[in-house]
């Protein structure tokens, strides 16, 4: 039985989660899911929604069965790995991956949602690092994350205390982008996803691809890339049809959409 229900509306996609109570992302579900943005990438969508089934979760964590049956410290790393290689997944694809964020994300939850390009939340969405409260630890990622996004304090108070952080609350601190009533939520989310896919398709991916890059390295040297990548997109043919059309007051059309 699959675990993600999928939609494809103009080219946008959204994978929706349906495990119920709380969606927890079980390994089935983690599979099925990287398996999913693979096929998904083939057919080049404008852009991939992750959400989940109901107004109570987006994910509330992993399985915590499946964490206590864990035997030894290989299986351990290799629980951690599966989701290293599903962050990878989304950093490289070429399209933009949004989380809607529709109620809880705790734990896994809250680190899906990271791994995610951009965030929307629905006012009653509440993110939280609760592995402390069973003794465990982030291991997918959100500790590092949320350090990154908001700093080491607001890392340490989340994974020390496991308490909750509304939605206002992670929009003040960079762990969302934008929050929107419930109701409004996946169309807030379509809506962001077809101003992007209104775009240039390989400047997109340039430009999501030159940003990840740059995060990663000194200053100096995400400055040359920046202009060396330019440099590139300037003389392509989405950037002389671009500019043209502005000049001449008409809508683009463009080469790689």
């Amino acid at each position: 039985m699959s675990l993600w229900t999928r939609t494809n509306v103009d080219g946008v996609v959204t994978l929706t989660i349906n495990n119920p109570p709380v969606n927890a992302l079980s390994m089935a579900a983690v599979a099925e899911l990287a398996e999913s943005l693979a096929h998904i990438a083939q057919d080049h969508p404008k852009a991939v929604i992750i959400t989940g089934h109901g107004d109570r979760a987006f994910v509330a964590g992993a399985n915590i069965k499946e964490i206590n049956a864990l035997p030894d410290v290989n299986a351990g790393a290799a629980f951690g790995e599966v989701m290293l290689r599903l962050a990878a997944t989304i950093r490289n694809a070429a399209f933009p991956v949004i989380a809607a964020i529709n109620g809880v994300a705790y734990g896994g939850g809250c680190e899906l949602a990271l791994m995610c390009d951009l965030r929307v939340a629905s006012s009653t969405a509440r993110l939280a690092l609760p592995e402390v409260t069973l003794g465990l630890m982030p291991g997918w990622g959100g500790s590092v994350r949320v350090t990154r996004r908001a700093g080491t304090s607001t890392a340490l108070l989340m994974a020390l205390t496991g308490d909750p952080i509304d939605a206002d609350n992670c929009l003040r601190l960079g762990l969302v982008d934008i929050v929107t009533q419930p109701a409004e939520l996946h169309a807030t989310a379509t809506t962001l996803a077809l101003r992007i896919g209104s775009m240039s398709a390989s400047v997109v991916a340039t430009i999501k691809r030159t940003i990840y890059a740059g995060a990663d390295q000194p200053l100096e040297d995400a400055l040359a890339a920046e202009c060396a990548t330019f440099a590139q997109i300037v003389v392509a043919p989405d950037a002389k049809e671009g500019t043209d059309a502005f000049l001449n007051k008409r809508a683009p059309q463009w080469k790689t959409s």
